[in-house]
């Protein structure tokens, strides 16, 4: 992706909906201020029997059906005009220049909160979104597009501490971007907000959300490059962890150096430096 389309995303993003804190009329109550924006609810568990949604061919499914794995899971609606499409399209560009594999190493979920959008949408925006990860195969059940009540949906966005609401103009919705990575039991482990997806920031939020498996060597040593900072809801590049890293191979790499050398010395029958003659 080029200069101008990422800064042409960023802006809209911040058009749409800044930090959290943009203010819309609600649905329910016309005239009310609404909070728009994200409440991490960090370590809260879905209630994943009881979430139930309609999939790409209009058949009923729960939540728990999904669940076999960690999921990313992400809150769209499907006709937006807004930052819906290209946070999807940023998921779909990282999916595919991630290294772990959709559908065995995780699933990607998407659930619309329009509760008047039907599974035809859905169909229409999986296929074409699919179409968009590259270098990579997404078999059908890797990511899933669904559609529900507005019961469900109420539900499913209030645990997860997504908050929208309908735009003055009573068709379209404000609302914020973010990635929502979840354990294979339903547990809430991390929020990749914004419209942006870093292929790294993913396969970290992942390997977070995958409980008491084993990592291998690169991923701890990804681990130890990157942390996840709670206050910018990303994963960032820990430049203080590098160079106390640097600093130690070089010290000991000096004191090997030095060990070797006094080796070397006695073995030729050598003073050591400063020594008298």
């Amino acid at each position: 992706m080029n200069d101008g389309c990422m800064l042409t995303l960023v802006l809209l993003g911040l058009l749409t909906c800044p930090a959290g804190e943009r203010i819309a009329l609600a649905q329910e109550r016309p005239g009310a201020e609404v909070r728009i924006g994200v409440e991490e609810r960090l370590g809260e568990t879905l209630p994943l029997d009881d979430l139930e949604f309609r999939d790409e061919e209009g058949k009923p499914i729960k939540l728990r059906e999904l669940f076999d794995r960690p999921v990313a899971l992400t809150h769209v609606y499907y006709r937006c005009p807004g930052i819906c499409t290209p946070l999807l399209l940023e998921l779909a560009h990282a999916v595919g220049q991630c290294d772990l594999k959709p559908g065995e190493d995780y699933r990607l979920v998407t659930i619309s909160f329009d509760p008047t959008e039907e599974s035809e949408l859905a169909k229409n925006k999986k296929n074409n979104m699919i179409a968009e990860v590259k270098n990579k195969q997404v078999p059908p059940d890797a990511w899933r597009f669904l559609v529900g009540d507005a019961e469900n949906i109420r539900r499913v966005t209030e645990l997860t501490g997504f908050r929208y609401a309908r735009d003055r103009n009573q068709v379209d919705y404000v609302h914020t971007a973010t990635v929502i990575l979840l354990s294979r039991e339903g547990t809430i482990v991390r929020y990749l907000n914004g419209v942006t997806v870093n292929p790294v920031e993913l396969k970290m939020a992942v390997l977070d959300a995958r409980e008491g498996r084993a990592r291998s060597f690169m991923s701890r040593i990804g681990e130890l490059c990157y942390g996840y900072d709670p206050a910018k809801g990303s994963y960032v590049l820990k430049v203080n962890r590098i160079i106390l890293a640097v600093m130690a191979i070089l010290v000991v790499g000096f004191l090997v150096y030095l060990l070797r050398k006094g080796k070397s010395r006695k073995a030729f029958g050598e003073p050591p430096a400063g020594g008298a003659l």
